[in-house]
């Protein structure tokens, strides 16, 4: 059985976003490209960030995460520290 038909149409619209990119990699060059997704923490955010953890390596890519305390809610450190915890487990780095 596969995802969620929710979790299906994300990754693969990211996995066509990224297609370009992964289709331009030149053979044996090393390490593919690195792809940085910029996550909030928001249930968005975090949809495209695992999303992309799941698709950028199957295309050849690195896949990273970077996040942004704007301090513009009270607990967002705390939120910006838990989505840095959870990169590793989407298959992302910092």
């Amino acid at each position: 059985m596969g995802p969620h038909p929710a979790v299906a149409d994300v990754r693969r619209a990211v996995r066509l976003s990224l297609a370009d990119l992964a289709a331009r990699m030149q053979p044996d060059a090393g390490p593919g490209p690195l792809v940085l997704v910029a996550c909030s923490g928001g249930a968005d955010s975090l949809a495209l960030a695992a999303a992309t953890g799941f698709a950028a390596p199957r295309l050849g890519l690195r896949a990273g995460l970077l996040t942004v305390d704007h301090r513009l809610q009270k607990g967002s450190a705390g939120r910006a520290r838990d989505v840095v915890r959870l990169a590793p487990a989407l298959g992302l780095g910092p």
